[in-house]
């Protein structure tokens, strides 16, 4: 049986210090609600659709991900009831949307 993946255990830990407070006046990125209800933004965003891609390279922060990271992430994705999977969108600060 595959492990099931956990907000605290696997995808909290994927956003770092920087990550959460360059993040806090748009929402926060430690919080399973907040992540949850901004996931399909989150993800593109990773991913580098619909903007910069985040977190941004040194110097200006520690990304972008490695593959692993966001596989992890749509993982999580798709084991979240009820995640709303389309249609949001986040202004992250520093990024030229």
């Amino acid at each position: 049986m595959a492990k099931l993946t956990s907000f605290q255990a696997d995808i909290r830990p994927l956003f770092t210090d920087r990550d959460i407070h360059a993040m806090s006046k748009a929402f926060d990125l430690g919080s399973y609600e907040d992540v949850k209800a901004h996931a399909a933004a989150i993800y593109d965003r990773i991913r580098g659709i619909g903007g910069a891609v985040m977190p941004p390279p040194p110097p200006r922060g520690e990304g972008p991900w490695q593959q692993s990271r966001i596989e992890l992430f749509a993982k999580w994705m798709g084991g979240v009831p009820a995640l709303r999977k389309g249609g949001l969108h986040v202004d992250w600060p520093g990024s030229e949307c």
